[in-house]
């Protein structure tokens, strides 16, 4: 089966591990992701996030291209098994050469001070996808999470009645603009709405699940659902045990996977939903302890009677398909 996965923290992982006693590298690591896992399972594309926590880094731009140097510094040493995509094209070059395929996206938008001149630099260097925040409001747009509240089941509270800032409507626009895929997982559910309403191309949510299922504020409603469906667009499922499960264990398992990925069908239809592991961002006990055991969701998705067809949709079909038309 192949794979595209729209969201993973690798290359933060591997950046910070940089000077420690235990350096990580793309080709082979102790992390969820890595080119021997990831030919294991059969590979054909992965997205690789450049994560900013603008709470621990000082100038929010400069980390992220010290991120960015990070990832090309791994491609330039694995080039022989994966190369870096800036078009669909792209993809199917690298396919066809026997290679994996490496979309570079940025989680945070704050990392453009607001400045789209940054955006634009991040296109140029390769940048394909963006969150317009991660957990902490900025520039642009306000987060689903950022009161440190708690309700009786442990999610944090939150305001989802802030969204786009007058920046954000003016990002959002250059975004479609350039073609750098919009991406509302991490947004409130105002911002949400306010790219649903301001926006004509299909938009993502690389990272997230069914909040009808679990309630935490990172998951999309069925309302949500529906609307990235009929606008043509893709859900990543995320397998982080947090976003699957309201018991207290928060155990990650392709048991309650599947259970989201019927949810987010039944809603939205086959063709809106993708893989978005959220690898190496997630902590916890984890039934799929990394990439190399994605056979594990294949078989769950087989017990609970996908077809065939929903599955290969699932695992690649549904996510090329938006690549293809937004690259």
């Amino acid at each position: 089966m192949k794979i595209v996965d729209m969201h993973c923290d690798t290359i933060s992982e591997i950046y910070k591990s940089k000077g420690s006693d235990n350096p990580q590298g793309l080709f082979e690591n102790s992390l969820h992701i890595d080119i021997q896992k990831m030919k294991q399972s059969g590979y054909l594309l992965q997205n690789f996030a450049m994560f900013t926590n603008i709470k621990e880094v000082g100038d929010p731009f400069e980390y992220v291209m010290d991120l960015i140097d990070t990832f090309y510094d791994e491609m330039e040493h694995n080039k022989n098994d994966i190369c870096v995509i800036k078009s669909y094209k792209d993809i199917v070059n690298n396919e066809k050469h026997g290679k994996m395929s490496a979309m570079m996206t940025i989680e945070e938008g704050a990392c453009c001070k607001g400045d789209i001149e940054k955006l634009e630099k991040l296109y140029s260097l390769g940048a394909r996808m963006m969150t317009l925040t991660w957990n902490y409001p900025n520039e642009l747009a306000f987060p689903n999470i950022f009161e440190k509240q708690k309700n009786d089941k442990g999610f944090y509270l939150f305001d989802a009645s802030k969204g786009l800032s007058k920046k954000g409507f003016e990002f959002v626009e250059r975004m479609e603009e350039l073609g750098i895929i919009i991406d509302v997982s991490h947004l409130s559910d105002k911002g949400f709405w306010d790219i649903a309403q301001n926006t004509k191309k299909p938009f993502v949510a690389s990272h997230s699940n069914a909040r009808t299922l679990c309630g935490h504020a990172r998951n999309l409603t069925d309302e949500m659902i529906a609307a990235i469906a009929d606008r043509g667009g893709v859900i990543g499922l995320n397998f982080y045990g947090l976003f699957l499960n309201e018991s207290a264990d928060y155990y990650s398992n392709v048991k309650r996977m599947a259970e989201h990925a019927r949810h987010i069908i039944n809603i939205g239809g086959a063709d809106c939903l993708g893989l978005g592991s959220d690898f190496d961002g997630i902590d916890g006990v984890l039934e799929m302890q990394d990439c190399s055991q994605m056979d594990k969701l294949i078989n769950e998705l087989q017990r609970q009677h996908f077809s065939n067809s929903e599955i290969e949709k699932i695992f690649y079909k549904n996510v090329l398909r938006v690549y293809k038309e937004l690259l």
